[in-house]
């Protein structure tokens, strides 16, 4: 029972642990112990915050070494772009006959890296001498002839001062050095640090460029024409001649100066009276045709063997035919025009020879591929053998660029009447190469096939528009009657050549001459089998690309 004289304490009987209660708007709260957590939160938050700071500290640092690698290696591509751009620049300017040059460099081992280059079986030990078929002109500068100026020649190598450095890895050269070709070069920029004498490599970059590699003539402009005196100076060079009533001529009668000139090289000394005929060449002028001869008249109907232009003999360099370039076109299997045994699949193969669309091998030819330069297009096609008449035509079209065939094999047969090969094309669009043969078989060893055991036999009539370079043929022309003649519209160079009945005939064009210099980099014929008047030019980049270092 409560006793209402004394006021009841709340107090009064709580345990210890209720004593932190205190009354707030009728309720009971529990106030902090100065025991609590208060202390632990600010530590642990402030841990959390630090370890923050921590990792954006880290990251931010990280982002600074990631733009500073990359600023690095952008420069040493930058200095790799601009030592290969000097390189090919001191080439063009100063020793542009070592485009044509392999410089495999020898030292480019990891170690090796801040070395100068070493090319001592390329560049540094090339000599200008008769294997080079293109001289040197006379503005260019000579090869170094002893230490002290191979010293400086060696800085066409590499840049060996500053910070941004540069240094040859090699330059490859693939093509022939007739028609030009295309080129590798790798060049190795470096960011270096420290002192010159105790630098150590920060960044490095190599690049790798394909170049195009074109043959020009000396003091002339890319692609300008060569003048006449140091064009290709005959319609027909062989070796050996039976020229009987054919005759070699020139496509325009009225022509100020022939081209239909020919040489010999087994022959004896022609008679210097051009209306008498040549006995080693087989030439037959009747001796009731000499008058008309010397009278300007047109005997060429007359069962007479007639030549225009000047008659030679003698020793010469007859230039080799090139061949198929395996290292820029692939090395395809040769196809045959006509019916080939050893691919009874391909029953009569007989392909429209046309230009591909894009450079590269052709992707309807098997054995042609397609170069472009400057918008002209070549397609080079790799032949094994050839028999086409004028039923089963042999269709070549070179549209605005030409057409060249490289023949492995021993035989090209053409007959039949009135064809044209190719038709409606000009002098410099079509070519046939009969040079030593790159590829056989198991079943046909071509390449033990020398000069004077090929042949192209063409009979009938109809016309062949073509460069005829090949020094390993035989060429035989069998009938030509006048009504329907049998017609070489170029020039040939041959091992042999054989002509039966009256109008064969090898027709050349007035532009003959600077059309086999400009187009086909054939110019002279010198004991050392060299041009001074052509050498070679880098022109263009048909790739590029950052490759990786090699250890």
């Amino acid at each position: 029972m409560l006793n209402k004289s004394r006021p009841f304490s709340f107090n009064r009987g709580l345990s210890t642990k209720h004593q932190s209660l205190y009354l707030i708007h009728g309720s009971y709260i529990n106030t902090p112990s100065s025991g609590g957590f208060v202390l632990p939160m600010v530590i642990a938050g402030g841990l959390i915050l630090m370890i923050g700071a921590l990792i954006l500290s880290m990251r931010s640092f990280s982002g600074l070494r990631g733009a500073i690698r990359q600023s690095q290696g952008t420069q040493a591509e930058e200095i790799a772009e601009t030592g290969a751009n000097m390189i090919i620049q001191e080439l063009n300017q100063n020793y542009p006959y070592l485009l044509v040059v392999d410089c495999e460099v020898t030292n480019n081992s990891a170690s090796e890296q801040m070395e100068p280059p070493e090319c001592e079986e390329g560049w540094e030990s090339y000599e200008l001498d008769e294997t080079n078929p293109i001289g040197k002109c006379t503005q260019r500068q000579d090869l170094p002839k002893n230490a002290i100026e191979m010293i400086e020649f060696k800085k066409l190598f590499y840049q060996p001062e500053g910070k941004g450095y540069y240094r040859l890895r090699g330059y490859e050269f693939l093509g022939d050095r007739i028609q030009g070709g295309t080129a590798i070069i790798q060049v190795q920029g470096q960011l270096r640090h420290g002192e010159d004498d105790d630098q150590t490599i920060t960044s490095s970059a190599v690049l790798e460029k394909e170049i195009t590699i074109v043959p020009k003539c000396c003091d002339l402009a890319l692609f300008e024409t060569c003048n006449s005196s140091q064009g290709w100076s005959y319609g027909l060079a062989t070796e050996t001649i039976a020229l009987q009533t054919g005759d070699i001529i020139d496509e325009d009668p009225d022509v100020s100066i022939s081209g239909a000139n020919v040489h010999c090289s087994s022959c004896n000394e022609p008679p210097t009276d051009k209306c008498i005929g040549w006995s080693d060449a087989g030439q037959m002028i009747p001796l009731a045709k000499r008058e008309a001869c010397r009278n300007g008249v047109d005997i060429t109907e007359d069962m007479v063997g007639v030549i225009d232009g000047e008659r030679t003999s003698g020793s010469i360099d007859i230039p080799e035919a090139p061949t198929w370039n395996t290292e820029r076109w692939g090395d395809p299997e040769p196809f045959t025009i006509g019916y080939d045994p050893f691919r009874p699949d391909r029953g009569y193969y007989a392909p429209k020879i046309t230009h591909a669309n894009q450079e590269g091998p052709h992707p309807n030819i098997d054995g042609c591929y397609t170069e472009i330069t400057n918008s002209k297009k070549t397609t080079h096609c790799r032949i094994k053998t050839i028999t086409a008449s004028s039923q089963s035509k042999l269709d070549i079209d070179p549209g605005d660029g030409d057409i060249r065939f490289y023949v492995e094999g021993s035989t090209i047969n053409l007959s039949g009447d009135h064809f044209i090969i190719p038709d409606d094309a000009k002098f410099g669009q079509f070519a046939i190469f009969g040079g030593a043969s790159t590829w056989e078989s198991a079943h046909e060893k071509f390449k033990s096939w020398g000069k004077g055991d090929k042949s192209l036999n063409f009979s009938g009539s109809g016309e062949i528009n073509a460069f005829l370079h090949m020094p390993y043929f035989n060429i035989n022309f069998s009938g030509g009657e006048c009504w329907r003649p049998l017609i070489v519209r170029g020039a040939a160079i041959t091992n042999g050549w054989n002509s039966t009945g009256d109008c064969a005939q090898i027709q050349v064009p007035t532009n003959a001459s600077t059309t086999i210099c400009d187009t086909y980099s054939v110019c002279s014929t010198t004991s050392s089998k060299t041009n001074n008047d052509m050498e070679f030019a880098a022109i263009g980049t048909k790739r590029w690309d950052y490759v990786q270092l090699q250890p």
